[in-house]
């Protein structure tokens, strides 16, 4: 008996730690900015309504952070992108990685 009331113990202290870990992490990101480097070499803009589509023939209308396959959902219209760790990007921005 007192093995099973220490793994259950055990198990749910694992496990609310995991979800701890996680919101912190979460909560660690910091919004990108246009000018950072490497949004500038991956020509990142928070708003994809001024992309330049002579300069950029691969945009099309409606292409934006949010239908990207690298998108990561997050909170208040911004989510995460593996081309930019530890930072948050606009759903509606855009970079030349769009996929």
């Amino acid at each position: 008996m007192t093995n099973r009331r220490v793994f259950i113990l055990n198990t749910c202290a694992g496990l609310a730690a995991a979800t701890l870990g996680c919101m912190a992490w979460a909560e660690d990101r910091v919004p990108l900015k246009e000018d950072e480097p490497l949004a500038k070499e991956f020509n990142y803009v928070v708003d994809a309504a001024k992309v330049d589509g002579h300069k950029f023939p691969d945009f099309k209308a409606g292409d934006r952070c949010s239908k990207c396959q690298i998108y990561e959902d997050g909170p208040n219209d911004m989510g995460g992108c593996a081309i930019f760790p530890g930072k948050l990007v606009t759903a509606a921005g855009w970079c030349t990685s769009f996929g």
